[in-house]
């Protein structure tokens, strides 16, 4: 009877902020808060998820994270704050403006600047591996405490790839863009299964 229950995940990334309207590569350790422009989009996704009751509320702790799932969810309702949704960690780049990254090291990135892997051994930033056990944790824990039930998820753009990456077993991320800012996708898990019903809308 087990696969009958589902966790329906609503995945948003947050809106813009100061780092991506800047052109900053902005991973864990840049914490900039969300611009006019971000504020407006999460009110977008916030009238756009109008019809959708969630259980829980779970979200990145950095600010532009937290802002959206304010936003989002009503400034009167609880958010866990997990560090396991926070961003990917680009190491010594982080921080950097996108434009010099490409530059300096142009063999970590494909035509579209997505980034390719391998990128830690020059950064020191984190493995896709090791992100992607956090988020099966994560996930795990997610379904096994709402079985039934939606949850909102707030995160950031390349954690929501390797999220995506960890559902559909891609092991190639550059087939993927990084989700908009404050775009939706929707995993739906149950105990023996994992599926990607859209992304980025």
């Amino acid at each position: 009877m087990g696969g009958f229950f589902m966790t329906k995940l609503y995945i948003v990334r947050h809106g813009q902020s100061q780092a991506n309207a800047n052109g900053i590569l902005q991973g864990s350790k840049v914490d900039t808060p969300l611009t006019q422009t971000g504020i407006k989009q999460a009110f977008a996704t916030k009238e756009a998820l109008s019809d959708v009751s969630f259980s829980k509320v779970v979200a990145s702790p950095l600010l532009r994270a937290a802002q959206t799932a304010t936003i989002i969810a009503g400034a009167d309702r609880t958010i866990t704050f997990d560090p396991r949704l926070v961003e990917y960690d680009y190491g010594s780049w982080d921080g950097m403006l996108e434009a010099d990254v490409w530059a300096k090291f142009p063999q970590y990135f494909d035509a579209k600047h997505n980034l390719l892997p391998n990128s830690w051994e020059t950064s020191g930033g984190d493995t896709y591996d090791e992100v992607k056990a956090k988020i099966a944790a994560l996930f795990g824990d997610l379904v096994a405490k709402y079985p039934d039930e939606a949850v909102l998820v707030v995160s950031h753009g390349f954690t929501i790839k390797l999220m995506l990456d960890y559902v559909l077993g891609i092991n190639n991320l550059v087939n993927m863009n990084e989700p908009l800012n404050a775009a939706v996708s929707l995993v739906e898990l149950t105990d023996s299964s994992q599926t990607l019903v859209y992304f980025n809308r």
